[in-house]
């Protein structure tokens, strides 16, 4: 049995970018398996005011963090896939030094702070641990540049395993862009058209994110637009897979990409 995993930044990342393509997969009795990366939990002490507005904007009463894993775990739960939570900390939580990392909503598009480096190594033993060595790998291409992303991707380069590049939602359809400094590697651009179930079963694991919603979209009609007219315009969801790599899913289009 095929089995995928998918590494997700975020507790939303994997289903709003991938939603689709998972629930064709476990329809097709395939194994899929969300890892989230950065579902720790809020930290005891002092809160930036960055993280004080998330926690008003995401809204409710107790860790919105446990709230947020909740929601995850209802949104795979919906597309048939399961849900691994790994204990990092959202950049918005991290600190050196008694000082924050990420103080600010522009400091977390920028560049990884030099102090989260042995993050990533400890990040990549997490990944060694947590993806079965058979399964192919899902990450973020990293769209928008945020910096959890990027650890995150990061992160799984460092097992130097065959990876599968997702186009980041919902940056890739808002003209989000990769950093400069981290290029996709060489490989073939694989797109994956949907049918219309199949994007419905997407829109609705969406929506379990409640406490996200109203951050990306005023309401679900909007969201509805944005996905079906993305998919209008690209054909499918798209994938960087690597050179030389099987493609294991019939019936794609696929060109060459050298970026």
């Amino acid at each position: 049995m095929a089995s995928h995993v998918y590494l997700a930044p975020h507790l939303d990342d994997a289903v709003f970018s991938c939603g689709g393509l998972i629930a064709r997969q476990t329809a097709n009795d395939e194994k899929v398996i969300v890892v989230t990366v950065c579902a720790g939990d809020t930290p005891v002490g002092e809160l930036t005011p960055l993280a004080v507005e998330l926690h008003r904007r995401w809204g409710g009463a107790g860790s919105p963090i446990a709230a947020r894993r909740a929601e995850d775990r209802m949104a795979c739960g919906r597309l048939g896939a399961s849900a691994i939570h790994l204990e990092v900390p959202d950049a918005v939580y991290r600190w050196d030094a008694g000082e924050p990392l990420y103080p600010e909503e522009p400091t977390l598009f920028g560049s990884l702070h030099p102090a989260d480096a042995d993050l990533v190594t400890r990040l990549a033993a997490l990944l060694e641990e947590k993806c079965p060595a058979q399964a192919r790998l899902y990450c973020p291409s990293v769209l928008g540049g945020h910096v959890d992303h990027r650890l995150t991707r990061m992160g799984a380069e460092r097992l130097g395993r065959p990876l599968w590049y997702y186009q980041d939602m919902p940056y890739a359809a808002r003209g989000g862009v990769l950093p400069a400094d981290l290029p996709l590697p060489t490989g073939t651009t694989t797109t994956v058209p949907l049918a219309d179930e199949e994007v419905q079963l997407w829109i609705d694991a969406i929506t379990e994110y409640r406490s996200q919603l109203s951050t990306f979209w005023p309401t679900e009609n909007a969201l509805y637009r944005e996905l079906t007219e993305m998919l209008e315009r690209s054909g499918g969801l798209r994938f960087l897979r690597p050179a030389g790599a099987e493609r294991g899913m019939a019936g794609l289009s696929a060109t060459p990409n050298g970026t």
